[in-house]
């Protein structure tokens, strides 16, 4: 690992771990993400890469679209997804978390908390990463 790439690994170490759980759960909820938390992309396989975005399109699906009626089938089978306990197929719910250091008790207590707010009360994110889930 070169000099550069090792001092943002560390960067990024230590700027985050400072973050504590109702920040981190406001930064997930609202789509924002720091700029030191993101990943360089480079250090990811294609497989993680696929792995995360499968992660991001279910989660950003149930956030923005958990009460509308015209996605009620792929909401369901988003929150099936999320719900099983399956650790044998390499992209299910659980092996995607534990490839991203997730706990699975902590990313389903965020999508239950989405699904609990009546969608008149739902604040969508105004930022440009609003995709980032």
């Amino acid at each position: 690992m070169s000099i550069h790439t090792e001092a943002n690994a560390n960067h990024r170490d230590s700027t985050t771990s400072h973050l504590d759980l109702p920040e981190l759960e406001h930064l997930l909820a609202s789509g924002q993400i720091l700029a030191s938390q993101q990943p360089i992309q480079s250090e990811w396989s294609p497989c993680k890469k696929l792995a995360v975005a499968v992660l991001a399109s279910a989660l950003v699906e149930v956030r923005d679209h958990a009460h509308d009626q015209s996605y009620e089938r792929r909401i369901q089978e988003d929150l099936e997804w999320i719900e099983s306990d399956d650790a044998e197929w390499p992209f299910s719910f659980v092996r995607i978390c534990e490839l991203m250091n997730l706990e699975t008790a902590w990313v389903r207590t965020m999508v239950d908390g989405w699904i609990a707010v009546p969608p008149s009360q739902r604040k969508r994110p105004v930022t440009p990463y609003r995709q980032a889930a």
